[in-house]
């Protein structure tokens, strides 16, 4: 196991005394994914930050403090692959089309979809076992809402 990921799941093991851990180390590596998405086009603007935030809230709670973890485990990472890992570890295949129409309003919330955004979304669908078909209905969905 490479020395990030070890890091990364160490950070959510519960303390010596027992208690448990405090967050899923999932929602840690979904969070990363929505900020190396959010990084990916050289801006992380503030509408961005707080789409993430509230995304994050209404899925784990506590968005402000996961969003601030993310942004330091995705800034230490040195790509995505751990974070993939992680998610489609604690995912099954039918819930994981609903993360990527969480990843698409990241990608989608500033209108415009670069080339680097969409190279990211296909390697996450890859690496989460995604078909193309649903990576596009998720987009859709997404679209649609506006």
């Amino acid at each position: 196991m490479n020395g990030f990921f070890q890091r990364l799941t160490a950070h959510f093991a519960p303390p010596a005394g027992g208690a448990a851990p405090a967050r899923d180390p999932a929602a840690l590596a979904l969070a990363a994914l929505m900020v190396r998405l959010a990084r990916a086009d050289g801006e992380f603007d503030r509408e961005e930050r707080a789409g993430i935030e509230a995304a994050l809230d209404a899925r784990f709670g506590d968005g402000a403090a996961l969003l601030a973890e993310a942004e330091t485990a995705e800034r230490e990472a040195l790509d995505h692959h751990q974070f993939t890992k992680l998610v489609k570890q604690a995912y099954a295949p039918e819930e994981r089309g609903a993360l990527l129409e969480e990843l698409w309003a990241v990608v989608l919330s500033d209108n415009v979809r670069d080339d680097e955004e969409n190279a990211l979304m296909r390697q996450f669908a890859s690496l989460l076992h995604v078909s193309d078909q649903e990576v596009a209905k998720a987009r859709r969905r997404v679209e649609r809402r506006g």
